[in-house]
């Protein structure tokens, strides 16, 4: 019997869109704090759009598309790190978070932080050649492998995304991916009540 999440729309279109305004817009967390959505809004975007510069990388060429997100990507590394500061003073000073917070969510936030100023770094203060960066990523992934430029700044941004990824998959950083399969959540209430009146609560 589905038993979706209270109010539930009444159409998949409707479940579409529940999900649409959760994936991308932070609606439940925008209900239940602001000063919480925002950082953690900042933080989501901040870190798509320097992901989708990286991929550069990858690609021999730079393709026009990525021209808009280049000159985008110091400000999407500005609110990814104000983000991630926001979200970290929140764990830390805020009691009934810090009471709840294991040592490994600290851990992810910090690594994140740290890949994020290490990557700001590079860019500003360290600056590498990223040709011969982009050389190696593609050859690492056809196993023809290229030197790597010997920059104590890009060994460092380097470990830190690396362990970033091992802890990936076993943490709580893989969150979104919950809400699309939470079966409570992606249900319709067919039955449920029509607009005006609220459905039952259980």
């Amino acid at each position: 019997m589905p038993i979706p999440l209270a109010p539930a729309p009444r159409t998949r279109a409707g479940v579409v869109g529940r999900l649409f305004l959760e994936l991308l817009l932070f609606r439940s967390l925008a209900r239940a704090s602001l000063l919480t959505w925002l950082p953690a809004t900042l933080l989501h975007y901040g870190l798509l759009v320097v992901l989708l510069v990286h991929v550069r990388l990858l690609l021999p060429t730079l393709p026009l598309w990525m021209v808009p997100l280049l000159r985008a990507s110091g400000w999407a590394a500005l609110a990814l790190i104000v983000g991630l500061a926001a979200l970290l003073a929140r764990r830390a000073l805020v009691d009934r978070v810090r009471r709840i917070s294991a040592p490994s969510d600290y851990l992810h936030v910090v690594l994140l932080l740290g890949i994020a100023l290490s990557g700001v770094a590079l860019k500003r203060l360290w600056p590498v050649e990223l040709y011969r960066i982009g050389e190696f990523v593609r050859g690492a992934l056809s196993f023809d492998w290229q030197p790597l430029p010997p920059h104590a700044g890009l060994i460092v941004h380097l470990v830190l995304a690396i362990a970033l990824l091992v802890v990936f998959p076993i943490s709580k950083l893989v969150h979104a991916p919950g809400i699309a399969f939470a079966p409570t959540f992606h249900q319709r209430d067919p039955n449920g009540c029509r607009r005006g009146r609220r459905s039952p609560r259980t």
